[in-house]
């Protein structure tokens, strides 16, 4: 009778680890880029909802451009949606791509 393990059967055994080490680290990747991913539309969300929130507490909304700190860039920009009420467009742009848009009616006063 043999004991032990011969090579090929501990050469298998490594390959197969290793294959299952591979994908536990590709979904470790992608988790994090997700995880990533999510923080930065978060960011631009809360970007957008301060624009807003900012255009709401003004006496007279003014279109305006502005650079953020991360990347980000919001533009504010308003048009007559009926006499005493405007519509009022904030828009992020995200730093790696994409965009987030608000779009809400004020009364002018």
């Amino acid at each position: 009778m043999r004991r032990g393990l011969t090579l090929l059967e501990t050469m298998v055994a490594l390959v197969i680890l290793g294959l299952v080490v591979i994908g536990f680290l590709e979904v470790f990747q992608g988790s994090t880029r997700l995880s990533r991913d999510s923080e930065t539309w978060a960011t631009a969300v809360a970007y957008a909802e301060d624009g807003m929130e900012i255009a709401k507490l003004e006496t007279q909304v003014k279109p305006s451009h502005d650079v953020l700190p991360g990347g980000f860039e919001r533009s504010v920009e308003t048009r007559v949606w009926r006499d005493g009420i405007q519509l009022v467009t904030v828009r992020v742009a995200m730093p790696g791509g994409g965009r987030v848009s608000l779009d809400r009616l004020i009364e002018t006063r």
